[in-house]
C-alpha cells in the first residue's frame, strides 16, 4: 500500500457494524464496507454507517467474494455467527433472544470460516491481514481452515477471561 492510498476495509457478517465503524474512527480516509445479509440486522447497520463514509452492503458473504477485485484489500475482519447446532439447544436466555441467523453456522460452527479460509484470501493485496472473532473452542479447526488453504502469519489472541477469542492470518507476500 502506498501512504496517499486509503486502506481498504471489508467487514464481513457486520451485524449493526461496529467493527467497521471503530475502524473507520481509527483510521480516517480508511475505505470501509460492512457486508451483511440480514433483513433484520440491515435497518441498524444503514442507520449506523449513515454519514460516516463507510459503506454499506446488503449481500451473503458465502457468495460476495465473487464481486470483490482481486488484491485489492488491505484488511478483512469478522465476527461470523459461529455456535454449532448442539451449542444452539444450550443458550442461556439473553442470547436466546438474539437472532439465529446471528448465531448458527451450522452443524460444526465453521460454515464462514470455511468460505472466507478458501475464498477471501485473494480479495487481499499481497501482505494484506484477516481478523476473526472465533468460539472459544475454534482456534484449531479455524487454524487448520487457515493453514490449509495457504495463509501466512497465522496467530491467536486470548480474551480478558483467557479464551481463545480472534484468529489473525495474513496472505503471503
Amino acid at each position: 500500500m502506498k501512504d496517499a492510498e486509503a486502506p481498504v476495509v471489508y467487514d464481513l457478517c457486520a451485524g449493526t457494524g461496529c467493527l467497521g465503524l471503530g475502524i473507520a474512527r481509527h483510521l480516517p480516509g480508511a475505505a470501509v464496507t460492512c457486508v451483511e445479509k440480514s433483513a433484520d440486522a440491515w435497518p441498524y447497520l444503514t442507520a449506523n454507517v449513515a454519514g460516516t463514509g463507510v459503506q454499506a452492503v446488503q449481500d451473503d458473504i458465502l457468495t460476495y467474494y465473487n464481486r470483490l477485485p482481486s488484491g485489492g484489500a488491505d484488511l478483512i475482519i469478522s465476527n461470523p455467527p459461529y455456535l454449532t447446532a448442539q451449542e444452539m439447544g444450550e443458550l442461556q436466555p439473553e442470547v436466546a433472544k438474539e437472532p439465529t441467523m446471528a448465531l448458527e453456522a451450522g452443524e460444526d460452527g465453521l460454515v464462514f470460516y470455511k468460505a472466507i479460509a478458501e475464498h477471501y484470501q485473494k480479495a487481499l493485496r499481497p501482505g494484506g491481514a484477516l481478523a476473526l472473532e472465533i468460539g472459544w473452542q475454534q482456534r484449531e479447526a479455524v487454524t487448520a481452515l487457515l493453514e490449509a488453504n495457504g495463509w501466512a502469519d497465522i496467530a491467536c489472541r486470548k480474551d480478558f477471561g483467557g479464551n481463545d477469542r480472534c484468529v489473525t492470518a495474513r496472505r503471503p507476500k
